[in-house]
Parts: structure tokens; sequence; C-alpha cells
């Protein structure tokens, strides 16, 4: 087998292995039920950032470049 059959072929195998991989990972995506949310409480999410570094981080420079995360239109 030439050289270039193999690297051909180790492509296409490549490439097949990469589309099932996304394909199972987007149908075990698709089959979750989702999660009924209680319209009254708020969502929680708890972060483990070192307060130091988040200090150190957000310096006046940043502070005053800093914009506004967008937000979703509630109708």
């Amino acid at each position: 087998m030439s050289r270039q059959r193999i690297i051909v072929l180790t492509g296409a195998a490549a490439a097949i292995a990469a589309i099932a991989i996304v394909g199972f990972a987007a149908t075990g995506q698709a089959e979750r039920e989702p999660v009924e949310q209680d319209p009254g409480k708020p969502i929680v999410h708890h972060l483990q950032e070192n307060p130091e570094q988040v200090q150190r981080y957000w310096t006046e420079e940043r502070m005053r470049d800093a914009q506004p995360a967008p937000m979703p239109h509630v109708e």
C-alpha cells in the first residue's frame, strides 16, 4: 500500500471517528429532559475564585474599560 493511500485512509478514519463522537454527544444532549425551574426562585451559581486574584485582575484601567454584559429582552 502506498504512503499516500495510508495517509488518506488515516484521515478518513479520523474524520469518521470525529463525526461519530459529535453525533453521540449531540444525541446525549437531545435526550436529556429539561429541568423544571420554579419561576419564583433565583438561579444560583457558586464560584470558587480566589478573592485576592480577582482584586489583582480588576485594575482601575480594566474597571474603566469594562463593558456591561448583554441582557435578555423580556416582553
